[in-house]
């Protein structure tokens, strides 16, 4: 893995996101354009100083122009935290799209613990390539928070102040490969508040046509709708 490759790539990506360009991220940062160009393409390395620099001037954390494989985000603690987190440091997160008619893709990681039974949390919404998740539509922080029966994930979107999501995750102490969670938050094609029920898993989900299926609302979903006068996830 070329970590400079890597770091080069994140502080392009946030640079576009951000909408300046490398003379105005140079100057941000007190290195010359040719310098910057440099950390881009990875071919020369940031230094610690520079990189907090750069993270400040691209409105991120430095975490995020880090490159992190997941073996190496410590995970949730065993035995502290409901079964089917338990040692957990990354999950993937899917919901089904019904403007587009698509599966939207999301990965999750989990950072270092914040109080007991709380967590930071770094989500990239809507994600093309695994191997490159941070480059994403969307990027949230927040705290996913444990309670005896539920367990909740708070964020806000770091580009859109009013977009706080938030998912609610039943049961989390029976374990498995995947869980259901019901999600509320601020959509921007239109803007309007939505809630969908979502999908939590410890890996990536091939997708089938059954898979993309089970995303979609069902009959019993509308069932409960109608019984309850909401959307409820069980």
């Amino acid at each position: 893995m070329d970590i400079s490759h890597e770091v080069g790539e994140r502080i392009r990506f946030y640079r576009k996101k951000k909408g300046l360009t490398i003379d105005q991220l140079a100057a941000a940062v007190c290195k010359s354009k040719s310098c910057v160009s440099k950390y881009e393409k990875g071919q020369i390395a940031v230094d610690l100083p520079t990189l907090y620099d750069l993270a400040a001037a691209l409105g991120v954390r430095v975490t995020q122009l880090l490159y992190l494989p997941p073996e190496h985000i410590p995970g949730m603690p065993a035995g502290e935290v409901p079964a089917f987190f338990s040692g957990l440091s990354r999950f993937f997160y899917y919901y089904y799209d019904g403007r587009s008619n698509t599966v939207i893709h999301s990965v999750a990681d989990i950072l270092e613990e914040a109080a007991p039974g709380e967590f930071h949390i770094q989500m990239y919404m809507n994600v093309d390539d695994y191997d490159h998740y941070h480059l994403c539509e969307n990027i949230y922080d927040g705290l996913l928070t444990h309670y005896s029966s539920l367990s909740m994930l708070v964020m806000q979107n770091q580009h859109m102040e009013m977009d706080h999501y938030q998912v609610g995750i039943p049961s989390p102490y029976m374990n498995g490969a995947t869980k259901w969670g019901l999600a509320f938050g601020i959509s921007s094609r239109p803007l309007m508040p939505t809630a969908a029920k979502v999908l939590l898993s410890k890996a990536p989900q091939k997708e089938t046509p059954e898979f993309e299926k089970s995303l979609r609302l069902s009959k019993e979903d509308i069932r409960l709708m109608k019984m309850y006068n909401m959307l409820a996830i069980l």
